[in-house]
């Protein structure tokens, strides 16, 4: 039939048979361009809890320099106060390029009080660094005694120095400047503990071969940006975003976690990021401050927690080492607004609420069957109840964007009967977008609060359920143990 017998053959029909028809079409069109995934959800686990303080932040230890008579943490500062509680941040390490850094003083007990007053109104513990380069022991023994005496109930552990590879070039020449402080400071602090050695595998791997057996280190640390150089980023932001969200960034996660992590599980020895993000130098402009750094970080902060190390402290603050200097940090999770009254959230922060909102209890084993060119991941956790939290992250977008259908096959002691779900998203479906995220409805105000909600959901008497997970978002899913 030519385009005009068809015309012709389209007039004898009324317009609302004709509309029907059409509206048929475009939602058959719409059903094949849902992607099937199939989910399933297995009580196996190796009966590991997510670590208390898994989720935590870095910052330079330039932010405990008075700036203008002001200090950065206060417990005055209720909006960042309320901030930490609401993303569910447990862990604030203190150290990165700065701790090492000349030209910047290193903080004395004045300047410590604050920063611990802050821990404990927010509610986290400290990894309080030293300076290892040019750094005096007898000092840092000094500064240790004086925070273990005074603030040992907010204190994580201490860490010496970062990054030393970069002016230490072997482990031995690393541990002969290191083993001074941690004597001076076992000799002031006789049950002090450690991180390190905040730097790559090898030194992580060889500080505790070193000192793990003395009982002395608490944890084993390294670094990562998984994405590279923010530089390199930024001479085409549309590519670096699309690599935001590609699984293939799991094949880098495992084989990092092969060379070190995997390796400190063989022995027994608690094994901690506490310096990462996207990309170094303070991340890509244009990508680490857009609504895929929520994707991406949700989805990393996930794959490591499944693989139990102990936790991971993302780099932020107004001000990172970055480019042999120090200025705005990209990836930063928020900054404080000119006027200095507030916040502003950036989209990194939503990351993280959703991590806190969906991971607690025991990470379980999901099995993922979809197309393998569809990136699609998926977490579960089993908490104390008894009840399970699911995450399903589709980071399909652009003319490649389908929602994805997903079929979830749940353990048969879950009842899918009445459940709850929670959403991420953008209100346009922007990638590139660095406002209008919410999840559950609502976003995160500059006072750092936040009225999101579950939605109650009507399900079937069956532990199998139908979802649809729209493209570029994150969905989670409460379901109640099964009476």
């Amino acid at each position: 039939m030519n385009h005009l017998a068809l015309l012709k053959w389209l007039g004898k029909f009324s317009f609302s048979f004709l509309f029907f028809t059409f509206t048929l079409f475009v939602v058959q069109f719409a059903t094949a361009q849902t992607q099937p995934v199939a989910i399933s959800v297995s009580d196996e686990s190796n009966g590991k809890e997510l670590p208390p303080r898994f989720l935590g932040l870095s910052f330079e230890s330039s932010t405990l320099i008075p700036k203008d008579g002001h200090y950065y943490f206060t417990p005055q500062d209720t909006a960042m106060v309320n901030t930490f509680k609401t993303l569910g941040i447990k862990s604030l390490r203190v150290g990165a390029n700065a701790v090492d850094d000349s030209r910047i003083s290193v903080p004395d007990t004045n300047d410590i009080d604050p920063l611990f007053d802050f821990a404990r109104v927010a509610g986290v513990k400290v990894i309080y660094s030293f300076r290892l380069k040019n750094g005096d022991p007898t000092n840092s023994a000094r500064l240790a005694s004086y925070i273990a005496t005074h603030d040992a109930d907010a204190l994580d552990c201490f860490s010496i120095g970062n990054e030393p590879n970069f002016y230490l070039k072997t482990f031995d020449a690393y541990f002969a400047q290191w083993k001074p402080h941690f004597d001076a400071i076992l000799k002031s602090v006789p049950d002090a503990q450690f991180d390190g050695a905040s730097a790559i595998g090898p030194y992580a791997l060889g500080l505790a071969k070193a000192v793990f057996a003395t009982g002395h280190l608490a944890m084993a640390s390294d670094h990562y940006y998984f994405l590279g150089s923010g530089r390199a980023g930024e001479e085409d932001p549309a590519a670096n975003r699309v690599r935001f969200l590609s699984n293939r960034l799991h094949g880098v996660y495992q084989h990092a976690y092969n060379e070190t992590g995997a390796k400190l599980a063989a022995e027994g020895v608690p094994y901690r990021i506490d310096e990462l993000n996207s990309c170094y130098n303070g991340g890509a402009r244009g990508s680490s401050d857009t609504y895929v750094s929520a994707l991406w970080v949700l989805d990393c902060i996930h794959w490591w927690a499944a693989h139990h190390i102990l936790g991971m402290n993302f780099h932020t603050g107004e001000s990172v080492g970055r480019d042999g200097t120090f200025g705005a940090a990209n990836y930063a999770a928020f900054v404080h607004l000119p006027d200095g009254h507030g916040l502003e959230i950036r989209p990194q922060s939503y990351g993280y609420l959703a991590f806190s909102q969906s991971a607690h209890g025991q990470p379980l084993v999901v099995k993922i069957n979809s197309n393998l060119k569809f990136d699609f991941d998926a977490y579960a956790y089993r908490d104390h109840d008894n009840s399970i939290y699911l995450t399903l992250i589709n980071k399909s977008f652009g003319t490649n964007a389908q929602p994805a259908k997903v079929s979830l096959q749940l353990p048969a002691n879950v009842s899918a009967q009445n459940y709850q779900r929670m959403d991420l998203n953008q209100k346009d479906n922007d990638m590139a977008a660095k406002t209008g995220l919410t999840l559950g409805g609502a976003p995160i105000d500059a006072q750092g609060t936040w009225a999101g909600q579950w939605q109650q959901i009507v399900g079937t008497n069956s532990a199998n359920v139908t979802v649809e997970v729209a493209p570029l978002s994150a969905t989670i899913l409460h379901f109640s143990a099964a009476k």
